[in-house]
């Protein structure tokens, strides 16, 4: 801008005189006059040019910055995002893999238990299975075998766990042995009653100790308690013949046959050293059937305990060291 205003102010220092100026000089003052301006538009193009440069410039580095800033933004943005997800993957995971865990540990729980129930099944199928066998040869043996031998079955039954099987299988088992027991028991009864009335005592033991071992009811055991002491007593098994004797005397006070009974249990009594009980028992025959035929003998026992005793005697001595026959009768309390 000052070298223009220098070119045109530099004709102003010319003091030539003034001339005419002719059409050319005209033309060229006015040519110089352009280039002039010309050149001040060229000086003042190119300092905007310049400005210009320097501003672009300026933007391009703010932009520059702007990219830098924004790339470290975006990176930081990036890098926070991928922390973020990344952890919330892992928790996701952490969560995941302890639900999994938890249940991996109850299904194999479940497992564990129901393997135990299976393995526990299977045990007790085959107890039952076995005890359903063990019972149907039970069961066969009370009903295929001939005779007596049946009574095996009954020793078996004894011998098998029922714990194992049904209710029904139970049933019919012990169902069959009550059967099989009242079956052989009456003829084995039958049996030593004949016996007895033939006066074969032996046969008699034999047969009432195996109806007593079937668990008859109370007052047929009564009677066999009755028939099994009047055997021990005659076979001079008096230790046997006291509690079975004690037992008829004490269970059936009605029966016909007790007068007799309460005579071999007070012999028994005194053949196993218990005097008093033999004393007391034949006072209380006296005193309990004062028309019983068996008087005789229960005045001569109380006089033979006395005198084993070393007391007085409290009547004449009787010759009743031996009890009279036994009645004949089919049954003690039906006489």
């Amino acid at each position: 801008m000052r070298e223009s205003a220098e070119v045109v102010s530099a004709p102003r220092k010319m003091s030539m005189p003034e001339q005419p100026k002719t059409d050319v000089e005209k033309e060229l003052a006015d040519l110089r006059r352009e280039i002039v301006e010309a050149r001040n538009l060229v000086i003042k193009s190119d300092n905007l040019l310049k400005n210009l440069h320097a501003e672009v410039k300026a933007v391009g580095k703010r932009h520059e910055d702007f990219q830098k800033r924004q790339w470290i933004s975006s990176a930081a943005a990036y890098v926070l995002f991928a922390v973020i997800a990344v952890g919330a993957a892992l928790m996701i995971t952490g969560a995941r893999s302890s639900s999994a865990n938890s249940e991996r540990e109850r299904l194999e729980k479940m497992v564990a238990d129901l393997s135990t129930q299976l393995e526990k099944q299977r045990t007790d199928l085959a107890s039952h299975q076995t005890a359903q066998r063990a019972a149907g040869e039970v069961y066969k043996m009370m009903t295929t075998l001939p005779g007596d031998e049946r009574l095996k079955g009954i020793d078996a039954l004894v011998k098998l766990d029922t714990s194992r099987l049904s209710t029904l299988e139970r049933q019919a088992l012990n169902d069959r042995a009550a059967m099989l027991r009242r079956e052989t028991g009456d003829a084995a009864f039958e049996r030593g009653k004949i016996a007895f009335r033939k006066n074969e005592m032996s046969s008699v033991i034999s047969e009432m100790e195996r109806f007593l071992a079937m668990n008859p009811p109370q007052e047929q055991a009564l009677d066999a308690s009755f028939f099994l002491g009047t055997a021990y007593n005659n076979t001079k098994q008096h230790d046997k013949a006291v509690p079975m004797l004690a037992r008829f005397v004490e269970g059936d006070k009605s029966s016909k046959t007790r007068d007799y009974a309460m005579l071999l249990l007070a012999q028994s009594y005194q053949e196993v050293g218990q005097m008093e009980k033999a004393l007391e028992t034949a006072r209380d025959a006296a005193g309990a059937y004062p028309n019983s035929q068996y008087q005789p003998q229960f005045r001569g026992r109380i006089a033979t305990v006395k005198r084993a005793m070393g007391g007085p005697e409290a009547a004449p001595a009787a010759p009743a060291a031996v009890p009279a026959a036994a009645p004949q009768a089919a049954s003690p309390a039906g006489q």
